[in-house]
């Protein structure tokens, strides 16, 4: 299983700031992420994985760059 990293970790990580993270998880949008348990307050974790795949996802090609490859 992979770690679990915290907020603060995968903030960091990103270089954006955990209100950014709260704010990605209310929209919908972002890495997934655990919620460790049911409550309001519960922890919330997100797996190196999960991170991971959502940077391939955010990856964007230069449309120019795209263009030219084709």
């Amino acid at each position: 299983m992979d770690p679990l990293l915290n907020e603060t970790q995968v903030a960091e990580s990103l270089n954006v700031s955990p209100a950014t993270l709260r704010s990605w998880r209310c929209r919908g949008i972002g890495p997934n992420f655990v919620k460790m348990g049911a409550g309001k307050k519960s922890p919330v974790r997100y797996s190196v994985a999960d991170i991971e795949t959502f940077i391939v996802q955010c990856r964007q090609v230069p449309p120019v760059r795209a263009a030219l490859e084709n």
